[in-house]
Order: structure tokens, then C-alpha cells, then sequence
């Protein structure tokens, strides 16, 4: 069972007991992280919650900045953005397709099916909480992931909600996925704080864990790791 850092976090944090997802890499640079983290990270009753919205310095930056022991997180938010994205970075490249930020107003995903996933030790599909089963066997069977992180934030009024409340939702995709396509390797996320939280995602099933919002406490990551 693999750990990995989610992105955002994985930008920050390497470690030899993990592999860090970075981005997540849109085509051009979207200003703003900083303002916004100010303005709506916020702990609730339900956990945390952001509307912080993909902010990073672009995709060219990111390629730059990668190293082999990573996993690179992209999202297109715009009409052709995989064509970019295809001619850019490079086939052996671990990926992590970033198909649910709940603060975007639209993810594209045409296009997706044209990178070489046989070239990549990681092919990661990562779905919302609100993704139905239909829409998931479109992105294993058309996309062709190895993998499948479940999930990404549950959508609110006030942006993305990480934390307890995500695990019923991953509970599902893992079952699901170990039922249906035993091919596909799961990564569990959503709610993970104690090691109690990842033998639970064991015991259903789960390939490997991905940590998110406990990276907000050192003291509990570094006891995970």
C-alpha cells in the first residue's frame, strides 16, 4: 500500500514514506492562491472547506519542477486544453487527471484519451463524490486509468468540503470498483487522520491511501507516516 500527498499539499511536502502529487496544473496561470486561501479556507463542524479554485503558476512551471518520484496532477478547464497538455508533457510523466475541483465552473475531459497511459507507472483518475457509476465506467473503460482516487471535495455552498463527511463516498467507489473492475488499483481519500482511518480503507478494499487536509497538523502526518 502506497501514500500519497494530495495536491495541493504534495507541492510542499516530500517525504521518502510518500509520493507527492503536485498541481493540481492548469494550461495558463491562475493568479490569486494567497487571496484566496485568505478569504474561504475556513474549519467548520463538517471540516474544512475552500473555494481556492486551482490557483497555481501554470502548467509549464509545474513540468519544470517535476521529478520522476512524483505524480503530476492536471485539470483542463478549458475546450482545448488536452491538446496542450498532450503536446507538452512528456509520455512518461505519472498523471493525475483532476476531473472534480468542485470551484471550477467546468471540467473538460475530450481529449484525455489520447495520452499514452502504458507509458506511466501511475494514470490516475481522480472523480468527485457526486460522480455516478455510469460516468465512472466511461473513465476506466474510454481513458483508460490504471488507478482511480476516490475522491476529491463534496461540493457546498461555500466551495469544497474535505473530512469525515467524504467517507461514505469513498466507501461506495472502493467497493464498487473492487467489484466491477478489479483491474483498476483504488487510492482512498477523504477523512483519513488516524491509522484506524487507513485500516478501515484497507479492510474494504482500498490499494493505497491519499492524505489531504491531515497534512494541516504535522505532528498527526508525521504519526501516519
Amino acid at each position: 500500500m502506497k501514500t500519497f500527498i494530495a495536491a495541493p499539499f504534495g507541492n510542499y511536502i516530500k517525504t521518502r514514506q510518500s509520493i507527492s502529487v503536485t498541481g493540481s496544473w492548469t494550461v495558463d496561470r491562475r493568479t490569486g492562491r494567497l487571496i484566496q486561501i485568505a478569504r474561504t479556507l475556513r474549519y467548520t463542524k463538517r471540516g474544512w472547506v475552500n473555494k481556492i479554485g486551482l490557483r497555481n503558476p501554470g502548467v509549464e512551471n509545474g513540468i519544470k519542477k517535476y521529478k520522476q518520484s512524483d505524480v503530476f496532477s492536471i485539470a483542463g478547464i478549458e475546450k482545448d486544453d488536452w491538446k496542450t497538455f498532450n503536446k507538452i508533457i512528456p509520455d512518461d510523466f505519472n498523471l493525475e487527471i483532476n476531473m472534480s475541483c468542485p470551484n471550477i465552473d467546468k471540467h473538460y475531459t475530450n481529449g484525455i484519451e489520447d495520452f499514452t497511459p502504458d507509458s506511466r507507472t501511475w494514470f490516475i483518475g481522480k472523480i468527485s463524490p457526486t460522480t455516478t457509476f455510469k460516468e465512472l465506467e466511461h473513465y476506466i473503460k474510454f481513458f483508460g486509468f490504471k488507478q482511480i482516487h476516490a475522491c476529491n471535495t463534496l461540493p457546498v455552498s461555500d466551495g469544497g468540503l474535505s473530512g469525515k463527511e467524504l467517507i461514505p463516498y469513498t466507501t461506495k467507489f472502493i467497493k464498487h470498483i473492487n467489484d466491477n473492475y478489479p483491474e483498476v488499483e483504488t487510492i482512498a481519500g477523504g477523512g483519513v487522520y488516524s491509522k484506524k482511518d487507513i485500516e478501515y480503507y484497507r479492510d474494504i478494499g482500498a490499494n493505497h491511501i491519499s492524505l489531504g487536509t491531515v497534512c494541516f497538523n504535522p505532528l498527526k502526518l508525521r504519526k501516519l507516516l
